[in-house]
């Protein structure tokens, strides 16, 4: 590290009051071309032999002030309200907020550490090289997501290969138009590459060109020279396939293959939830399904093997195992005839009419259905679950719910100190429609198989990405989830203080740029950085949908 640079400016004396981690900076005019917000430096604090050196980030400013005079002064005011007419300038100096990140402990390994010290007044502020910024914000990795802000050429890449950073799950937040779309894209060609299995749950039909190379650069200028700055081409991902559910129209009918969900897949406690039953109807529902499912094991005592809904599964593909949607029906309408209490004929009515609703989307117990998933679990493979023309939303969320059981199974299954299955990554586009905080206390089972995934998928590389642009709308157990946040532009209040509030060590001034950050613009949260970074995304090389 080169400490032999001239300093840029200099630490001011405390007032009475303010942050145990800012100080304030004064600039000298000559050298206010050299300093801006967001940026690096080094605070040089050698004050009685005691020697120390810190990181420091520039968060406010630089602000301009007066050398001689006060800004209210006649000579200072008459300068700027006569500018047009009078040409003289009082001196001015800058001056700048810094949050201090830590004190260097190792100079030669760049060894940064928290510290109960401050630097002095009359500190020395230093330019820091693009090496050393990476070095201490621990910013190199494999998966190349963008630069850091302010910083061309200095790379921001995640580690694929640690257990605590995209294994302990993910959220990408932000407003429309703020770049989620496109960061999670970079995400799904950067793990693609580097081996991983991905599954996206689309409800917009936006990633399922991902196997063209993109086309914005070709149609827009500033996405070419976006290209250009990054140093990457137009470039489809090698493997990518397309489902859609049975009876719905996809957005690449020329590839996607259709798909249907076998009833006797499906969680009963799930599907209660999902159907937003009551107490009553749930325990109808419920008495209903385990009697008919005690009936149908009666039947096939005499013939049933010992083996596995999975192993089955995996072995006869166009078997239809267990109960079928009709035959609940069945059962829910024989109950009802049968019922003499006015509240039970009530709770059976209402469950029969909302499962002959699903009945009408003519998506349960087909021979087009995706058995154990093992397919989807191939190294490089991205598989996209087009739902854009799914209006279902209870539809939706049971293909959310049966497809994350049953990727949770295998990787249960398989061998976590020697896997035979790659790392995967399940991505939900618009998370807050699937599991909502106005929902969340009539919603344990998802909220349990999510945590239960959270805390042991991760020893098995299995990863949540959570998307959503109404991040005030997800309940608090997600973000607790997420242990990387990467935070687009958000304009709104409450969106923004639903991450605010779960996301510690981000200076207040930080998040004050999150309204104004613009596209393409984000702050990254990780458990691998060493302090939240603000990032230039790079733009995906694959085609997006929904750009025009």
């Amino acid at each position: 590290m080169n400490k032999q640079k001239n300093p840029i400016g200099f630490i001011n004396f405390d007032g009475v009051t303010g942050e145990n981690n800012e100080i304030e900076i004064r600039i000298p005019n000559k050298k206010l071309s050299n300093i801006r917000r967001g940026q690096y430096v080094l605070l040089q604090s050698d004050v009685s032999n005691d020697s120390r050196l810190y990181l420091s980030r520039i968060i406010k400013g630089p602000f301009f002030q007066p050398d001689a005079v006060s800004k209210d002064s006649a000579f200072a005011r008459a300068a700027i309200l006569e500018a047009d007419k009078v040409k003289f300038r009082p001196d001015f100096h800058g001056v700048c907020t810094a949050e201090v990140l830590g004190e260097i402990i190792d100079e030669e390994n760049l060894i940064l550490t928290g510290s109960s010290n401050r630097p002095f007044p009359q500190t020395a502020v230093l330019p820091l090289d693009g090496d050393d910024i990476e070095k201490l914000l621990d910013i190199k990795g494999d998966v190349y997501m963008g630069e850091l802000s302010g910083y061309p050429g200095i790379r921001v890449q995640f580690k694929q290969h640690l257990k605590k950073v995209l294994p302990r799950n993910t959220g990408i937040f932000g407003t429309v138009g703020s770049g989620k779309t496109n960061t999670s894209q970079v995400l799904i060609e950067e793990l693609s590459k580097a081996g991983w299995a991905i599954i996206v749950l689309d409800v917009e039909g936006e990633y399922v060109e991902m196997d063209k190379p993109s086309k914005e650069a070709e149609s827009k200028q500033v996405i070419k020279k976006l290209m250009e700055r990054f140093k990457v081409e137009p470039k489809g991902i090698d493997n990518l396939r397309i489902f859609n559910p049975i009876h719905t129209e996809s957005n690449r009918p020329d590839k996607s293959e259709e798909f249907g969900i076998r009833f006797a897949d499906v969680s009963p406690h799930l599907l209660a939830e999902i159907l937003d039953l009551n107490a009553a109807q749930s325990d109808r529902f419920m008495e209903a399904y385990f009697e008919l499912d005690s009936d149908q094991e009666k039947k096939t005592a005499s013939t049933k093997k010992a083996r596995s809904m999975v192993e089955t599964l995996s072995e006869d593909k166009e078997a239809v195992i267990g109960i079928t949607l009709q035959d609940f029906i069945d059962k829910i309408r024989s109950k009802l005839d049968k019922a003499s209490n006015i509240g039970d004929r009530s709770s059976y009515a209402v469950v029969l009419r909302k499962i002959k609703k699903l009945k009408k989307t003519r998506v349960f117990d087909t021979k087009q259905h995706l058995g154990d998933c093992s397919d989807l679990l191939k190294n490089g493979l991205v598989s996209v679950f087009d739902m854009s023309n799914s209006q279902n939303l209870w539809i939706n969320n049971i293909i959310i719910s049966n497809l994350l059981n049953k990727i949770f199974d295998l990787k249960l299954r398989d061998n976590k100190d020697n896997p035979n299955l790659p790392p995967v990554i399940v991505i939900i586009e618009e998370a807050h429609s699937f599991i909502s905080k106005e929902r969340a206390k009539t919603m344990d089972e998802t909220l349990d198989v999510l945590r239960d995934i959270s805390r042991r998928g991760r020893k098995r590389w299995l990863s949540l990405c959570f998307i959503s642009q109404q991040p005030s709308h997800l309940p608090p157990e997600i973000y607790e989830l997420c242990n990387t946040k990467i935070v687009h532009q958000i304009t709104g209040g409450r969106n923004l203080n639903a991450i605010k509030a779960s996301a510690g060590g981000v200076n207040p001034a930080v998040w004050s740029e999150i309204p104004v950050i613009g596209q393409g613009r984000c702050l990254m949260i990780s458990p691998q950085f060493r302090h939240p970074l603000m990032v230039d995304v790079r733009p995906c090389t694959s085609n997006r949908g929904m750009t025009e």
